[in-house]
Parts: structure tokens; C-alpha cells; sequence
């Protein structure tokens, strides 16, 4: 019995390249899922996913080069990576990398027993499974020609099985489909799902020595694959498919190498099994390694990506890359906003806000606030509010700016007028610790939205316009992180805010020379506050908050007043310098007003903001915020 499957021509359906990318996300949500679940820090861990999915990327590919090839491919070769092209592939070479890199660097991250290899086991199988879909859709790694009356799948014309069966004269001219093949891509999908339920169904109730999970899962794949290969077609299988005789037996050179893993593996495994250690101790204390080594596994991350060749990743493996790297960064910035927050009071706070105070002595001169005293508060007053917001921001200005229509600098310039508009909505999530000294608070956010950029050409005389009349428009997205730590000691109250904003930021500008039609894609945030923040005080910050970061970044000065109160409604007003010219310069107000109708637990919140140039350039946000206590 044969199953017919038709396909278009190789190079013209993405099956293989959308299981592909679906496969390595499986691996990393798996991996992510098993350090939550054994408790391993993610500052250690992120980069030791990071560097094994790498390693798994680079080596199903290097397996097929000579070691002499390694590092020119690597360093971008165009003869050896037109040689190796699209393909092939091989997991083989892809887990033995992935297994050196974590064995290279698992001490180094700090996790000392061998346990931390079975939290690769299950992901692998199924990430396995997930890209045999894909071979099996595609054609590729496809068995021998069945046996009459035996079930097999058909392939359409252009695909590899067909292609490879015109080629030995099995199939004639103009043919409908392939002969019926076995199904050994099936076959894989079913040994790889089977051997991760295995090893979930097992692990729940096995106390089980550190590594035996990886080495029984990596013995029954490597056993599975070899009883396979009987039905795999040679031309088929790019990796080692010459046979040898072993035994007596005639085997492909791959079979022999998977029958001696199989054997090594699952040896192991029943050495380990039959000593009956206990269960290694998995717990967020097994990663102790010093504080700067995640980062600097990170940095050389970074650097290992940035120096390979332009055709060893494809596309869905930069993506997969591109986004744990992310993490890896999120990771580090989130330790390192931890420690300036620290840091900065001590060594900024003093020669600042020495400056900020005798400006705000001087505005003070004629008239001074009274002040207020503090209620008192008790030496156990300690309490934690979850502060949630959500909203829209947005932006626009106009400008005329002079293009040279020549880029080196010679002919004649054309006048376009510009008109930039800036849309988007998002929330943020904060965690606000209040103590007698003051209050400390974590947040961050995600805004996502676009830029719309205008572009009319300005009629001028004795000139040919270059340019035409378009709209330019760019998707942007802020992931926001922050720290913001404010004491309370009265006139002599200090706030400082550190952050950043991640993403595709905003373009400030849209032609060649300018020399910046990239998107800003990192951007830090400052906040510096002095005086009583119950009574008046004064702020200086830079891209303070996703209105003031995304499509305009802009430094702000002001003085602000909480109305008698700390920590409920509040007040802002100032300058703000926003980089869009001819008018940078604007006038701002903004408030964090409180609702009335709370319960002691719970209040809603207002937070406006609106800076102008009293023209046609113009900062907004509007925020709705609910505070919840713990």
C-alpha cells in the first residue's frame, strides 16, 4: 500500500526551513522550561543554552567538512561555503558539539555535577522530532524503494527521491511520482518523540545518578538510527554512506560509528544504573561560579557571532540565536542595573545634587515652601505594592531639511519637508518596596508601534527635483528595564533611576548622508531627583520612560511637587530638548494622579503627559496604571 505525497519542486517550498526554525525553538523553550524547573540561575544558565544551541547550529554542518575547512568556512570562505551550500545536514555532528560545549563550559558557569547534561536530553528528542516533520514533508533522508504491497510514500516530481530514482533509471521519463519509498523519516519522528516520553515518564520515577538521562537518551537514539538505516537509501544519507564490512557484516561506515556510540552510551548508562548513586542534588546553589564569568561567556558569544561568514547561519537559526542572545544581554543588564543602583548614589549623588541644590536654592530665594515634616514611621514599616500600566504614547513634528541629491558631497540640494509621526500602546509591571528610608522599585515594560516619516518634495526654482513625494515607515518595539531607588530624608531626599531601552528604538534620520538611516536600537536611562519630594524638588532624566525613547529621545529639567503626599499624586513641569530640528527645545507637564474610590488595597491611577514647542512638535502619553498591594 502506497501513500501518494506531492510536492512542488524543492527550492520552492519552505517546509524544511519552517521545521527547522519550529525545531530549534522547541529545543530552547525546553531548555528554558528544565533550568525553571531545577531551579538553575539564570544568569548561568542563558548562556550555557546559548552556547550549546550554537555549537548544535555550527557542527550539524562542520561534520561535513574536513578539520582544515573548519575555520576558513567559519570566517566565511566563498568557495568552501558555496561547496557546502544549503546542506547538508547531519544531527550527529550537531549533538557531539553541542555536548563539548556544555562539558567545556559547565564549570566555568559553575554547575559542578554531571546532572546538568540530562537537562538537555528530553529537549533534544523532541526538537529531533519536531525537525523530522519537515524532513518528511521535504522528501530529504528518504528510505529504499518498498517492497510490493508494502507501505510506502510516493514523492512528486522535483523532489529528491524522485530526482534520485531518474537518475538510476527507476523511473522513466515524465513520470506522475516517485516509486513508493519506506517511510524512514516517520520512523525517525516516532524513535525520537518515543525516547523523549521515555526519559519524562522515567525521570518522575527514577532516582536517577547525574548524566545517566543524557546517556540512556543518546544510547537510544543512537540504537534507533542504526536499526533505520537498513531502509535508508544511500543516496539519501550525505554522511558517511560508504559501506564497511564489520564482523562479517556489511554496514555503512555511519552504522558502524552508531552501533560504537549506541554501545558506549548505553554501557555507561547501565554502569552508572547498576552503581545506584543517588540522585545529584539539582538546586539554584550548584551554579556558584564568580559573579563575571556569565558575562564574559556572553560577550564571547557575541564576538563568536559577530566573526562568522555570512552563509553559515540561515535565517530561522539567526532568529533562534538572535533571541536567546537577547536574553543573555536582558540577563546582564538586569545584574548590572543591580549594582549601579548601588553604586551610583554613593559616587554621583553628592557633586550632582550639590549642583541641583543651589539652583534650587536660587528659584527658592524670594518665596520658600514650608516645609512639612515626615509622619513618623515605625522600624518594621515594610510593605510592597505591584504597580500595573498600560496605555499609548506617541509623537509628531514637522521639519524642512536640505538632501543633496548628490551623496559625495558635490551638485546642487533639494528642500523636502518632513513630517514624522510616531503611534504606539504598551504596559509596564513594577515591583515598589517601601521601607522607613524610602522606597526601591524594579519594573519594565514592552511597547510596540510604528514611525511614519512623510516626505514632500519643496518646489524650488532652477532646481529638478530628485526625490519624490512617499511615506516611510518603520516598526518599532521598546523593551524597558529599570531600577529606581528613592530615600526619604526630607530637603534632603534623593532619587536616582538607571535603565535601558532595547529594540528598534525610533529613526532620526531617513537619508544616506546623514549617516543614520539605521534604527537606534539601545538607549540608556538616567534620572537624578533632589529636595522634598512631598513638598518640591528638581529632576533631571534622559529618555525617562518609553514616551521619551521611542521615535524622539529627550532630556528633560524640571521641578515636580507630590502635592503634600509621598508616593501618590504627583506633578511635573519643565523643559524638555527633543534631538528634531528646527525646534528642539519644548515645554512639558505631567502628572501621576490618583483616583479616587481605592480600598486600601487596591487604586486606580491617571499618569498625563504632553510637552509642545507651542508649534508643530509634540510629545503625549496617556497611562491608566492599578496599584495592588502584597
Amino acid at each position: 500500500m502506497a501513500l501518494l505525497y506531492t510536492l512542488p519542486a524543492l527550492a520552492e517550498h519552505p517546509y524544511y526551513n519552517t521545521a527547522q526554525l519550529a525545531a530549534f525553538a522547541v529545543f530552547v523553550a525546553g531548555l528554558l522550561a528544565q533550568g525553571y524547573q531545577r531551579g538553575y540561575p539564570w544568569r548561568h544558565w542563558l548562556p550555557l543554552v546559548a552556547a550549546a544551541t550554537l555549537a548544535l547550529i555550527v557542527g550539524c554542518q562542520l561534520v561535513f567538512l574536513p578539520p582544515a575547512n573548519w575555520w576558513p568556512w567559519l570566517r566565511g570562505d566563498v568557495d568552501i561555503a558555496r561547496a557546502l551550500g544549503e546542506g547538508p545536514r547531519s544531527v550527529v555532528g550537531g549533538a557531539a558539539a553541542s555536548l563539548l560545549a556544555v562539558v567545556a563550559l559547565r564549570r566555568l558557569l559553575g554547575f559542578r555535577g554531571w546532572a546538568v547534561l540530562d537537562a538537555f536530553a528530553a529537549p533534544l528528542c523532541w526538537a529531533l522530532a519536531v525537525q523530522c516533520v519537515g524532513c518528511l514533508l521535504a522528501g530529504c533522508c528518504w528510505g529504499e524503494v518498498a517492497a510490493p504491497h508494502a507501505w510506502g510514500l510516493c514523492y512528486g516530481p522535483g523532489t529528491l527521491p524522485y530526482l534520485a530514482q531518474q537518475a538510476q533509471g527507476q523511473l522513466p521519463a515524465g513520470a506522475a511520482h516517485s516509486l513508493p519509498v519506506v517511510p524512514t523519516q516517520l520512523y525517525q519522528l516516532l524513535l525520537c518523540a518515543g525516547t523523549g516520553l521515555i526519559l519524562s515518564h522515567l525521570s518522575r520515577r527514577v532516582a536517577w545518578p547525574g548524566g545517566s538521562q543524557y546517556l540512556l537518551g543518546m544510547g537510544l537514539l543512537c540504537l534507533g538510527r542504526f536499526v533505520i538505516e537498513f531502509w535508508r537509501e544511500p543516496l539519501g544519507e550525505p554522511l558517511l554512506a560508504a559501506p564497511v564490512l564489520v564482523a562479517g557484516f556489511s554496514l555503512l561506515r555511519l552504522q558502524a560509528l552508531l552501533l560504537l556510540e549506541a554501545t558506549a552510551l548505553l554501557g555507561s548508562w547501565g554502569w552508572l544504573a547498576r552503581r545506584g548513586q543517588q540522585a545529584e542534588q539539582i538546586a539554584a546553589h550548584e551554579a556558584a561560579a564568580p559573579a563575571g564569568y556569565p558575562a564574559l561567556v556572553g560577550l564571547a558569544l557575541l564576538a563568536a557571532t559577530s566573526r562568522l561568514g555570512p552563509g553559515v547561519l540561515s535565517r530561522p537559526e539567526v532568529l533562534i540565536l538572535q533571541a536567546l542572545l537577547l536574553l543573555v544581554l536582558l540577563a546582564e543588564g538586569y545584574t548590572a542595573l543591580a549594582f549601579i543602583s548601588r553604586l551610583v548614589p554613593r559616587l554621583v549623588a553628592l557633586p550632582l545634587g550639590t549642583g541641583l541644590a543651589g539652583v534650587l536654592l536660587l528659584t527658592m530665594a524670594q518665596a520658600p515652601a514650608p516645609q512639612q515634616a515626615a509622619p513618623p514611621a515605625s522600624a518594621d514599616e515594610f510593605h510592597q505594592t505591584l504597580v500595573f500600566s498600560g496605555g499609548m504614547l506617541g509623537s509628531y513634528h514637522e521639519a524642512q531639511e536640505d538632501i543633496l541629491t548628490n551623496p559625495s558631497g558635490c551638485g546642487s540640494s533639494q528642500l523636502l519637508a518632513l513630517h514624522q509621526r510616531v503611534r504606539a500602546g504598551g504596559g509596564e509591571a513594577a515591583l515598589v518596596t517601601t521601607t522607613p528610608t524610602g522606597t526601591g522599585t524594579w519594573g519594565g515594560g514592552l511597547w510596540v508601534g510604528q514611525q511614519q516619516v512623510g516626505i514632500q518634495v519643496v518646489p524650488t526654482s532652477g532646481h529638478t527635483s530628485t526625490y519624490q513625494d512617499t511615506t516611510l515607515r518603520y516598526q518599532l518595539a521598546d523593551i524597558h528595564l529599570y531600577r529606581e531607588v528613592q530615600t526619604d530624608r526630607g530637603w534632603l531626599s534623593v532619587g536616582v533611576r538607571t535603565g535601558l531601552h532595547i529594540g528598534s528604538l525610533g529613526y532620526y534620520s531617513y537619508f544616506d548622508n546623514d549617516h543614520s538611516q539605521s534604527s537606534t536600537w539601545l538607549m540608556p536611562e538616567l534620572m537624578l531627583s533632589l529636595g522634598n519630594p512631598r513638598v518640591l524638588y528638581s529632576q533631571a532624566d534622559f529618555c525617562y520612560g518609553a514616551e521619551n525613547a521611542m521615535g524622539a529621545y529627550t532630556t528633560r529639567l524640571a521641578l515636580g511637587s507630590g502635592l503634600g503626599t509621598l508616593g501618590g499624586s504627583n506633578i511635573l513641569a519643565g523643559y524638555a530638548h527633543s534631538p528634531h530640528q528646527p525646534t528642539p527645545s519644548m515645554a512639558f507637564v505631567s502628572a501621576r494622579l490618583r483616583l479616587p474610590g481605592g480600598t486600601g488595597l487596591s487604586a486606580l491611577g491617571l499618569e498625563p503627559y504632553f510637552a509642545t514647542d507651542f508649534g508643530r512638535h509634540q510629545i503625549f502619553s496617556l497611562k491608566m496604571s492599578y496599584r495592588l498591594a502584597r
